[in-house]
């Protein structure tokens, strides 16, 4: 699964000279956190989240009129709050990378450019969310942790035994295991017989860890 998959589109965005107030009704107006920072409506030169507005907004014990919030608020442009530079990626980028991106540099989101123009922008949802499509959580079936071996061959063992009761393998994903000589697999499978599959797979050796 690549980037292009998941971003969203077309993404809300402020020019650098916009004010801030204008970023905080848009934020507000759309439901979201983040918004990209164009210079000239062309080039990404920023991004501008719910958190950079709330630091540079008069405290609520402040002593100043609605009016006169209102009116700073204004007069504060977005490129005056915006963080530069900000970290992007490619549409044709895997999740993973992008998510690994996110979770490195600990930002919420990350704009999608190509060519040098902006074409998306990826959130920590989005690529949640791309995690919860590929593990097939969403949908029906069981989970079952399997420890095995760490070498050739032994994923293709458990996988021939579950053809024989005619499984359906939703998703595949592996985690480490407390002998580094051994990794876990964690299956999402379907099937009409859950509690034979269970059985067989014990009854084949295989170090079943948990089955729900």
């Amino acid at each position: 699964m690549n980037v292009a998959k998941r971003m969203k589109r077309n993404p809300v965005f402020v020019d650098e000279g916009d004010s801030m107030k204008k970023a905080m009704d848009l934020l507000k107006e759309h439901e979201i956190r983040h918004l990209p920072v164009l210079k000239d409506g062309e080039r990404l030169v920023g991004i501008v989240s719910e958190r950079d507005i709330k630091q540079a907004s008069p405290s609520p014990a402040t002593a100043l009129e609605i009016r006169e919030i209102y009116y700073l608020l204004d007069k504060v442009k977005v490129k005056q709050i915006m963080t530069r530079r900000p970290y992007t990626v490619s549409s044709s980028a895997p999740i993973e990378e992008a998510a690994l991106i996110i979770r490195e540099k600990k930002i919420g989101c990350l704009p999608v450019v190509d060519d040098g123009k902006l074409v998306g922008i990826l959130t920590e949802t989005d690529v949640i969310d791309a995690f919860i499509e590929a593990m097939g959580v969403s949908g029906p079936g069981y989970r079952i942790e399997i420890a095995l071996a760490n070498r050739p061959g032994m994923l293709f063992e458990v996988l021939k035994l579950l053809k024989d009761f005619d499984v359906n393998i939703v998703s595949v994903a592996t985690s480490p295991h407390d002998d580094p000589g051994r990794k876990v697999f964690v299956l999402r499978i379907e099937t009409k017989n859950y509690k034979v599959v269970k059985a067989a797979i014990k009854k084949s050796g295989f170090d079943l860890l948990s089955a729900d």
